[in-house]
């Protein structure tokens, strides 16, 4: 079986980020162990063939996973905390709590009542 620490390696060789490897983490753990092992021959084989593999961990995950394997990780709320220097925020129910999020989660989500947040 595939350890993440083996996945992150795998990535952080190849020039990953390694700010998101929380994230990454966090998606790994949802994945169940056969397609985490998929997911870990997919890229191992871009890589060994010299095909594109995304930097940002993240993405490098969407991109090697049919999206009905993809999962998603609890959105961050962002309420009294310091925001992220890019995207678009939202205030939005989840889970039956107001919050603000970014707009990806709140898309991925299906959150309710959303309201773009202006600065």
């Amino acid at each position: 079986m595939i350890s993440f620490e083996d996945f992150w390696k795998l990535l952080y060789e190849h020039g990953s980020r390694n700010y998101y490897k929380n994230d990454t983490r966090e998606c790994w753990d949802l994945l169940p162990p056969e397609k985490r092992q998929t997911l870990y021959d997919r890229i191992s084989e871009k890589i060994r063939t010299r095909k594109f593999v995304d930097y940002n961990p993240l993405e490098a995950i969407h991109d090697n996973l049919p999206r009905t394997y993809i999962p998603h990780a609890a959105p961050t709320n962002y309420a009294g905390k310091q925001l992220p220097r890019t995207g678009e925020f939202y205030f939005a129910d989840y889970n039956g709590q107001r919050g603000l999020y970014k707009r990806e989660d709140v898309e991925a989500h299906h959150m309710s009542n959303p309201e773009k947040f202006e600065l």
